[in-house]
């Protein structure tokens, strides 16, 4: 009977392994709140999280701690085992590696490591648990607990594991506020992986089984607001001035009204604390705390379930505009009787927040209550909070970038949570009468009446809300990147955002942005290692100026987000996606083949969106190009010019003119003609604004590449029924299908990296063109891979890289061609080389199929 209850509690135990961008199971955001730096003695205010390696040794120490553990692990959670991994980047002197609980807060800091003119805002460094604000002794030594883990390390290590962890992380789990994770000391000399590395960094193992939620009393601090508030800027009415449906807000209301309290100002915190349990609360202690130091305390009586009181704090604002997350005020409340759940026992906000009321109706809130939500509670407001904390500590703090290494500089923060009568909430934010109210930066509400109510909260209950976190972030100013994103059209154009014809037909081309974020799209892939003149592509790459571990892309925001946020950190909200007017002055175009090289002389004809499609109309302009380059015209923008908003944006001539905010006018088509071959290439308003917030405000030259060869092709296909082997020694008519013409049979080839196929065309001719024909399944074939050539009397270790695939699913959607019979082909065109071979290399694994290759010389040189 025994054995069959350990095997039954063995059964119900779930493991969750994680790391920098691990998946967590049932979310579609993947986890990132792993956190580390590393501090120096001999480097007092030096700060130096971010970095690929944690250097350890004498006079080193460094922090990690693994946040976010409900989202995580779910609610209800007891930790069984909890093991932790961390992979040596070197040990050159083996020693001991101590692990120990950390007891103060501390932030990862920027990542350059950067001292002059002064560490950033908050930073943690040797002498500074924040700087600017706080310092400590000795690097922080008085917070770390004297028992801990311990563990010789070799110089052979290829891994330090501690086990036996459970009680700590069982701790970070419970109470979120008191998680300052680990402090790392290490007797030898030596580097680890940092959690940049993402899987190749720390690993937490974790083991937990689920435990039923306690019932009884739960007192809950469900939000703090603020008085007095001030009003935003009013986009109603005449605010926008308008030019072809195109608006600018040049005249909102509350323009000249005080937007914050002034420094010195008396504000009142206003803490609503309530039972959220299901039986009545004792009593209890409270305390205030500001900037991590204690601000008041007192007592507070007892309440029944669903009862709320109020606790008062009084304090002199201090408008801190560097940095919206440096000026922390908390309420902690201590139940003197039992509590269910110790999570929602601290709430803290940022003063100098951006605030947004939240609403919901009587129906709605009922309804949440049915089931223990994703805060360990039943409550709709302790919800409501873990979606805000959410939004800050993960969205906002891990959406890093060049120009913001430690993620955006703004907060959020609920400004007040009121329940309404169902019948009461309109509109698209669902406010009441759809009004909205001056005070808060933005509003959103929850309404019970619009149908599918029950069905939202069971699919939102215990994860981030993305779909929330997208419309909130419309609030704060943020736009649908989404709209600049290019749906593939066919032939006719009858389907996808391209309308024009070219010859007839529409290019069966588009541009969905493969590394978008929140918003929809964009780019989140971390430029901190790229040179800041240089364009980031907006299409997969394997070049190797890209290749670095922090050059992956999350499921967070977009760089262009991040710069939206960061560049209006200050003014209030109620204008929207005026970030996209700072560009840089002056734009130039470097025109080159797929692989980089220099396409010379020739023109560029620009197809403008219009309503958020490329119409079938004459370009916008066109640009002569010579030695590979060419200046983008600045098109005048219909108003008086420049024009600076109220947030410090700027809108000047610019290549699109006068810029649409929400998009729908923020990209460019560019067809080239070059060497009898058309081909296409885009441009969007985002990739221009990018370019600014990355520091190129002047001058930016950003790369178009065109899948072109550099003399015209000749139409005879030189591998129809020629000759080919692969790496699996395929049957006769497995090879057959490649090169018979017949797009309905199909060459399936290895599932093993590196396996190949190689077509032998004859004798060696001047190849400028290799097409590769789609399957019905068109993203069918080896996700990533090479193409190698090599002519007659060469061996196969003479090889030349022709082109590289970093991504045929993207390639066979958005880079395709389609003939009149619908089959999918994709071209790869390069320098004319003479050759005979050509090698196609799997370099991503997993088995493929396609249903040719064709290959085309390209006329002689002149």
């Amino acid at each position: 009977m025994l054995a069959a209850l350990a095997t039954a509690v063995l059964l119900q135990a779930n493991t969750t392994i994680l790391y920098r961008g691990a998946d967590i199971a049932g979310s579609d955001t993947r986890y990132w709140s792993v956190e580390d730096t590393q501090i120096d003695k001999t480097d007092l205010a030096r700060s130096s999280g971010q970095g690929l390696v944690l250097f350890l040794g004498k006079d080193k120490r460094a922090f990690l701690r693994f946040g976010d553990l409900r989202r995580a692990l779910g609610p209800g959670k007891r930790i069984v085992s909890a093991k932790l991994t961390l992979p040596p980047a070197y040990i050159q002197t083996e020693g001991t590696l101590s692990l120990k609980r950390f007891g103060a807060g501390w932030n990862e800091s920027p990542g350059t490591g950067a001292v002059q003119p002064e560490p950033k805002l908050w930073s943690t460094s040797w002498d500074h648990r924040h700087f600017g604000f706080h310092r400590w002794r000795d690097g922080g030594r008085e917070f770390v607990a004297q028992a801990g883990h311990a563990q010789a390390v070799p110089v052979t290590a290829s891994s330090v594991v501690f086990t036996g962890l459970e009680a700590d992380v069982q701790a970070f789990y419970d109470r979120w506020y008191e998680n300052n994770g680990w402090a790392l000391e290490f007797t030898g000399e030596g580097g680890f992986n940092s959690a940049e590395s993402r899987e190749a960094g720390p690993q937490l193992e974790i083991v937990t089984e689920a435990v039923q939620p306690r019932s009884g009393a739960d007192l809950s601090v469900t939000y703090i607001e603020r008085t007095p508030e001030y009003k935003r800027y009013d986009n109603r009415g005449d605010a926008y001035a308008r030019v072809g449906g195109i608006g600018v807000m040049s005249n909102p209301g509350e323009a000249t009204s005080n937007k914050w309290p002034s420094d010195g100002e008396e504000v009142t915190y206003i803490a609503h604390i309530k039972n959220v349990g299901d039986a009545p609360a004792t009593g209890f202690s409270y305390q205030w705390s500001e900037k991590y130091a204690l601000a008041g305390s007192g007592e507070g009586s007892s309440l029944a379930s669903g009862q709320e009181t109020t606790v008062t704090l009084k304090s002199r604002f201090k408008n801190e505009h560097r940095d919206h997350r440096a000026m922390p005020v908390s309420l902690r409340v201590s139940p003197k009787g039992d509590d269910a759940l110790a999570a929602n026992d601290l709430l803290e906000i940022q003063s100098n927040a951006l605030n947004l009321g939240i609403w919901v109706d009587q129906g709605f809130y009922d309804l949440f209550a049915k089931q223990v939500n994703g805060s360990g509670s039943r409550s709709f407001e302790d919800w409501i909070q873990w979606q805000f904390r959410i939004w800050n500590d993960v969205f906002m703090r891990h959406s890093r970038f060049s120009f913001a290494e430690d993620g955006s500089k703004e907060s959020v923060r609920v400004g007040r949570i009121t329940i309404v009568p169902n019948g009461t909430l309109a509109g698209g934010a669902h406010i009441p009468n759809d009004t909205p109210n001056l005070i808060y930066d933005g509003e959103w509400g929850f309404d019970s009446s619009f149908g599918e109510a029950e069905k939202y909260i069971d699919e939102v209950r215990s994860k981030a809300d993305r779909a929330l976190l997208h419309e909130m972030s419309h609030q704060i100013g943020l736009i649908d990147l989404y709209v600049m994103n290019v749906d593939p059209s066919d032939p006719q154009g009858a389907v996808g955002k391209v309308r024009l014809k070219i010859g007839g037909r529409t290019p069966t081309r588009g541009l969905i942005d493969p590394f978008g974020g929140l918003m929809g799209g964009g780019d989140t892939r971390n430029d901190l290692l790229m040179p800041t003149q240089i364009a980031i592509p907006n299409t997969p790459t394997s070049d190797i100026i890209f290749a670095s571990q922090l050059f992956k892309p999350t499921d967070l925001y977009a760089r262009t987000d991040i710069a939206g946020l960061n560049s209006t950190l200050g003014f209030r909200r109620g204008f929207y996606g005026e970030y996209l007017y700072s560009m840089p002055r002056i734009n130039v175009v470097r025109v080159s083949d797929r692989n980089g090289v220099s396409l010379g002389t020739g023109t560029l004809d620009f197809y403008q969106m219009s309503g958020g499609e490329i119409m079938d109309a004459e370009p916008a302009f066109s640009v002569e190009f010579n030695a590979g380059s060419g200046r983008l015209p600045e098109i005048q923008t219909g108003i008086a010019s420049p024009f600076t908003t109220l947030t410090g944006h700027t809108l000047s001539p610019n290549p699109f003119g006068r810029l649409d905010v929400v998009g729908s006018n923020g990209v460019f088509l560019v067809k080239v003609g070059y060497a009898g071959q058309t081909e296409f290439a885009w441009l969007k308003a985002w990739q221009l604004a990018d370019m600014f917030a990355r520091g190129s405000k002047t001058v930016v030259v950003n790369e178009m590449r065109f899948n072109v060869t550099h003399r015209p092709l000749l139409p005879q296909d030189w591998a129809f029924k020629k000759t080919a082997i692969d790496s699996a020694n395929s049957d006769g008519a497995n090879i057959a299908a490649l090169l018979d013409g017949d797009a309905s049979t199909l060459y399936r080839g290895g599932d093993k990296v590196d396996d190949w196929i190689e077509i032998d065309i004859g004798r060696d001719r001047p190849i400028g063109e290799i097409k590769l024909i789609a399957g019905p399944d068109a993203t069918a074939f080896w996700k990533r891979f090479d193409i190698m050539v090599y002519g007659t009397g060469q061996t196969v270790s003479m090889a030349r890289k022709f082109a590289n695939e970093a991504s045929w699913d993207f390639a066979a959607t958005m880079q395709k061609d389609v003939s009149p019979e619908g089959t999918v082909s994709v071209a790869y065109r390069a320098v004319p080389q003479t050759i005979r071979f050509i090698r196609l290399v799997n370099k991503s694994g997993g088995a493929g199929s396609i249903a040719g290759v064709e290959v085309r010389e390209t006329e002689p040189p002149r």
